[in-house]
């Protein structure tokens, strides 16, 4: 029973035609002999054919367009963005006020966790200015999705 279970593990890449000539035939073979193992890779081709008889329909540009758009899209987006700042900056303080009012850490990790977040706040407003000033030159402003 221990080959059935060799054989059923490459039975996937047979269905997919991944394996070399040799590990197929040598499957192949195994399959005439094995009516379990043969139930099994039937089931896969079954599978495998209903699968590939789905098609998906990308929506139309028009209809993304809206969807990016829309007031509620707009502000699902917005939403979350405020929801994960207020969060991060909640966490951020917390660990900062337990950080330094437990004097039992040693000033080594205080200074790693100060130094971790301002240097974040310093590549944010970084960032921020950056993308402030070259936002009236952005050669890809007006480029449509």
């Amino acid at each position: 029973m221990s080959d059935c279970e060799e054989y059923k593990n490459l039975l996937g890449g047979l269905v997919d035609q991944e394996l070399t000539q040799e590990e197929s035939q040598r499957i192949h073979e195994h399959l005439r002999g094995c009516p379990s193992c043969r139930r099994e890779y039937d089931e896969l081709v079954r599978t495998g054919e209903l699968i590939g008889g789905v098609a998906f329909s990308e929506p139309a540009d028009d209809v993304l367009r809206n969807l990016w758009k829309s007031p509620y899209s707009r502000g699902i987006k917005l939403s979350g963005m405020l929801l994960m700042l207020a969060g991060w900056l909640t966490l951020v303080v917390y660990g900062l006020a337990e950080a330094f009012r437990d004097s039992s850490e040693p000033l080594l990790s205080r200074l790693a966790i100060g130094a971790l977040i301002i240097g974040f706040f310093v590549l944010l407003a970084f960032v921020i200015r950056e993308r402030v000033a070259t936002y009236k030159v952005d050669k890809y402003k007006g480029v449509e999705r």
